[in-house]
């Protein structure tokens, strides 16, 4: 596909239209040229096959097919003679996320869409409950697991997945990057949700190697694509990050003597296979695959990701870890020493020459000229000292680069790429972005920074949750409901309180997205507003006050009890409530 970038052909193989069942309509496609060969279209009504539906060639150098289409809105393209073009008499068309166009076309009288819901009634009263002066912030809590519990999801003898697990929800795939960040929060309600099944999807689909694809078929079980050294199909290696952050949240360590050699053989096979052409400390990955989909790496190419490498130091960082608490000596020093290694690569490739920033590092050692969030990747991996950290904070907190409105957007306000409206990844503000540089600002100490940070987040996504009302042409097609837009987006503009723009930079990003963006609404909310961090693993909680509203939570998990935590509202001399019950 000459004229659409990889990421997003690959986007919208995934992404196909599903309406209900309706009696097909009958379609012409028409194309006309003197000079072609071979006509084909192909389109989201086809998954966008490359070998497409062939045109028959007629009088007056007219090529045509009708097909038979379901009724819906669908995007499409000609193939010439193996060019992939818009329709040129088809006005209706939109950006196809690289420098090109998709031709639109309307089918029939395609049904009003509809949500997901669970056929479960949504324990409310069995979660934990937030006590804060922001009836916003409450029902935007609620709200956000409310979504989650619609998207789980059942494992099928087809697919061969766990008996249930939460799903992404917006396709037919189930995935790494947005797997993991579902976890995060839903670690807070375990006895519920089927937290870490969520994970041991991918885990069962190791292959001997150590291999697991980021991408995953919901009907079949099976990979979308082979791996190849141009396109390995990786995620961000996050599954030893969120094993750790669920041991250290529960205390729970049955998992760990398990989950560890499937942790151990990825990490090795990512090493082995996706290693910089610089240095093998360094690591490579392809647009897609770092999930920052179009974020601009101009001949970065096998060079060094700044996100990726130090995606895998937290990785090796957390094997480490976890390889402590069952006292695996050999691993905990093998891991530890690797995070070393990745570690002072970031340093000496990626790290600007003034010291105040990390870049992506190309194959002849020159540092890549966009300045992306991925850079903060390097505070959660703890790859940094303490004055280079600082250095990341001044551009975190600097409103000519990622202090804006909405904090934090993927590329920095000066950046030539900067797109205030968000078009997905360049300018776009994500949840894996907030939440991973939140807890990264917390290695470092930097509390303070990290509430404001997460402060702003939330208050945004609030906003726009109660206030904004989209004009119906900014949102997408298949996701025109019946019952309004009173939701969580998958991305949000750093500039203006709506969400932001997708991959084509038309319609406004996905819905519903419970999905990672409910980390702010639930973890952020209470690990950093109300700021309550359970530590079950220590037997220990870290309370960290920075309100003075009657604040706190109830019925909050730790280890086998239930426990809630309030402190009175005022400034001085105030009280603190605690109260614990034991869960059988």
């Amino acid at each position: 596909m000459k004229t659409i970038t990889r990421f997003t052909l690959l986007f919208l193989l995934f992404t196909t239209t599903d309406f209900s069942q309706n009696s097909k309509t009958e379609v012409k496609f028409e194309f006309r040229s003197t000079t072609a060969k071979e006509v084909l279209v192909t389109g989201s009504f086809i998954g966008w096959s490359p070998q497409g539906e062939k045109l028959q060639k007629g009088d007056g150098d007219i090529w045509s097919v009708l097909l038979k289409i379901e009724p819906g809105y669908y995007q499409y393209k000609f193939i010439v003679d193996g060019n992939w073009i818009p329709d040129p008499k088809n006005e209706w068309k939109i950006n196809d996320g690289g420098d090109n166009f998709n031709s639109l076309i309307k089918v029939g009288e395609p049904p009003t869409p509809k949500r997901k819901r669970s056929n479960l009634p949504f324990p409310k009263e069995r979660l934990p409950e937030p006590v804060i002066d922001d009836a916003n912030l409450i029902d935007l809590y609620y709200f956000s697991w409310n979504r989650a519990w619609d998207k789980i999801t059942h494992g099928t003898k087809a697919n061969g997945f766990v008996e249930s697990y939460i799903d992404e929800g917006f396709n037919e795939w189930i995935y790494q990057w947005d797997s993991n960040f579902m976890v995060a929060f839903a670690m807070y309600a375990n006895d519920l949700f089927p937290t870490m099944l969520t994970l041991d999807n991918f885990y069962l689909k190791q292959r001997p190697d150590g291999y697991i694809q980021r991408v995953y078929s919901e009907a079949t079980g099976e990979i979308a694509v082979e791996p190849t050294p141009d396109e390995p199909v990786l995620n961000p290696p996050l599954f030893a990050w969120m094993e750790l952050r669920y041991y250290e949240m529960t205390g729970d360590a049955s998992r760990i003597e398990r989950v560890l050699p499937v942790l151990v053989k990825y990490h090795n096979w990512i090493e082995k296979n996706a290693a910089s052409v610089i240095s093998p400390w360094l690591y490579y990955q392809t647009p897609l695959g770092s999930g920052m989909d179009n974020v601009p790496r101009r001949g970065v190419e096998k060079g060094g990701w700044v996100d990726f490498s130090s995606q895998m130091a937290l990785a090796a960082n957390s094997i480490s870890k976890l390889a402590g608490v069952v006292k695996n000596g050999e691993w905990y020093s093998l891991f530890a020493q690797k995070h070393e290694n990745i570690k002072e690569a970031i340093n000496k490739y990626c790290l600007h020459k003034n010291g105040n920033f990390l870049f992506d590092v190309r194959p002849d050692g020159s540092l890549s000229t966009t300045t992306h969030a991925g850079a903060f990747w390097a505070l959660l991996s703890e790859v940094l000292d303490a004055e280079t950290a600082k250095g990341l904070v001044v551009h975190l907190n600097d409103t000519s680069a990622f202090n804006r409105p909405h904090r934090i957007p993927t590329l920095a306000k000066y950046d030539p790429d900067y797109n205030p409206r968000g078009h997905y990844w360049l300018g776009g503000v994500w949840a894996p972005v907030v939440f991973s540089t939140v807890k990264g600002l917390e290695k470092y100490g930097l509390f303070e920074t990290a509430y404001e940070v997460a402060k702003n987040h939330l208050m945004n996504i609030a906003n726009i949750y109660k206030n904004f009302t989209p004009s119906e042409d900014k949102i997408a097609f298949e996701e025109r409901y019946a019952d309004g837009y009173k939701t969580i987006w998958e991305c949000y503009s750093a500039e203006f309180p709506e969400p932001g723009t997708r991959w084509d930079n038309t319609f406004y990003g996905r819905q519903d997205f419970a999905g990672w963006t409910a980390t702010g609404p639930i973890a952020l909310l209470i690990e950093n507003i109300i700021g309550i961090d359970i530590k079950a693993s220590q037997n220990k909680i870290n309370w960290r006050i920075h309100r003075s509203d009657k604040h706190g939570m109830k019925n909050l998990p730790f280890g086998k009890e239930k426990i809630s935590l309030i402190i009175s509202a005022g400034k001085e001399n105030r009280e603190i409530w605690v109260d614990s019950k034991y869960v059988k």
